[in-house]
């Protein structure tokens, strides 16, 4: 007894990879402001949760920031901080994470399996994982400037 099994092709959606990186930068811009301002900002989550945003480059039309969680307490061995480099381009009002836990040149789209075991929309995940931390951050955050 045969079964059909017909695997479905992950399909890239530039629509809606641009709809989020529109809504991520927008809601960054303010704090990358307040960073160009005072040159670090750390943002606190809650007692044991730390992000400092710090501006990597700046340009006249695009701008570099990486997000990285700062650990409070000892973590468990072989845990990774989450990391994330985003770029702004200011021209075109989009937010895009060009680095993800130290992986740079995200595919739009990636076949499955595949030997670094990226998932097919690895790309949309983690603009999508930027839009969450914002949300957290709006939520439960307090800033503190450096």
């Amino acid at each position: 007894m045969t079964t059909d099994v017909k695997l479905r092709r992950y399909k890239f959606d530039l629509a809606a990879l641009q709809r989020l990186a529109a809504m991520n930068y927008a809601a960054l811009r303010p704090l990358v402001e307040s960073v160009r301002q005072s040159g670090s900002l750390v943002i606190k989550v809650g007692h044991q949760l730390r992000f400092a945003l710090t501006v990597l480059e700046a340009a006249p039309y695009t701008t570099e920031v990486r997000i990285e969680q700062q650990a409070l307490v000892q973590q468990l061995p072989g845990l990774k901080e989450t990391q994330l480099d985003v770029r702004l381009y200011h021209d075109a009002q989009l937010a895009e994470v060009i680095r993800s836990q130290g992986v740079a040149r995200l595919q739009a789209s990636y076949d499955v399996p595949n030997p670094k075991m990226h998932h097919a929309d690895e790309k949309h995940q983690v603009n999508y994982f930027l839009q969450e931390w914002i949300q957290l951050i709006r939520e439960r955050g307090h800033l503190q400037e450096i």
